[in-house]
């Protein structure tokens, strides 16, 4: 189905972290080939939660595309940090983990290290808790630490942005996640009556724009939301498909 529809990249797995170990390298690697030998011709990867849970002990990258990281990283310890960081501390927060993996990848093979890396998905909730377990589910209701602040969200999406752009040749592209789907609590066409305010979802928030802005495009919170996400979907996988033919 993936090769028939033309799609650009196709993971092989997401957060399988009991059974993505060495241990088990020789059935992924069986899976990779037989998706191969099936057809499929586009990127493959495999979404791993960020190093250093996950991503160091899996040993089919050589196997892959690219090496994919489902990436969150707590900005804010809420019941031991007594003030919330600054844009320039979240920078610099940043910056030390993507030196930390920059340090681990460059131990690897070469079939390893020349592989590109996609964090293939980064999120952050709207909310002094969204700082503190950004892969943790919003609240139902936007009351207390799961307050509803946009300026917080803003700030921990262009803070790996700014990291990345003074740390070269670390990754080589991002996925934003959490879009705006419709069958969530988040969905913005019903934004007045859910946990919109504090969720994951950058749609109708000022974080859209600071997304658009990173890839080299424009936001106006006047235009077709889905529009401008379809947009940088389209310059995503034109990003990757650029990467493997290079």
């Amino acid at each position: 189905m993936a090769e028939e529809l033309q799609i650009d990249a196709l993971s092989v797995g997401l957060e399988l972290i009991k059974i993505s170990n060495q241990d088990y390298t020789p059935y992924w690697t069986s899976l990779i080939r037989n998706i191969r030998a099936g057809g499929y011709s586009g990127l493959l990867t495999y979404c791993s939660i960020f190093y250093p849970i996950e991503t160091q002990h899996i040993g089919f990258w050589d196997e892959l595309g690219f090496i994919g990281m489902d990436f969150y990283l707590p900005l804010l310890n809420i019941t031991n940090d007594s003030s919330v960081p600054s844009y320039q501390d979240m920078v610099r927060r940043f910056s030390h983990y993507f030196q930390y993996f920059k340090s681990w990848l460059s131990d690897q093979s070469v079939n390893v290290t020349s592989k590109p890396v996609v964090f293939t998905e980064v999120g952050y909730p709207s909310s002094l808790s969204g700082l503190a377990i950004p892969s943790g589910d919003p609240s139902a209701q936007c009351v207390g630490n799961y307050s509803t602040n946009f300026t917080l969200q803003d700030m921990a999406f262009k803070a790996p942005f700014q990291a990345l752009n003074e740390n070269k040749n670390i990754y080589d592209g991002t996925i934003i996640f959490w879009w705006d789907n419709p069958s969530s609590t988040d969905f913005y066409d019903e934004k007045d009556s859910n946990n919109w305010g504090c969720s994951w979802t950058v749609c109708g928030k000022p974080a859209e724009c600071t997304i658009a802005e990173a890839f080299g495009g424009t936001c106006s919170m006047n235009q077709s939301n889905s529009t401008n996400i379809n947009s940088l979907i389209r310059k995503l996988f034109m990003i990757l498909i650029l990467l493997y033919s290079m």
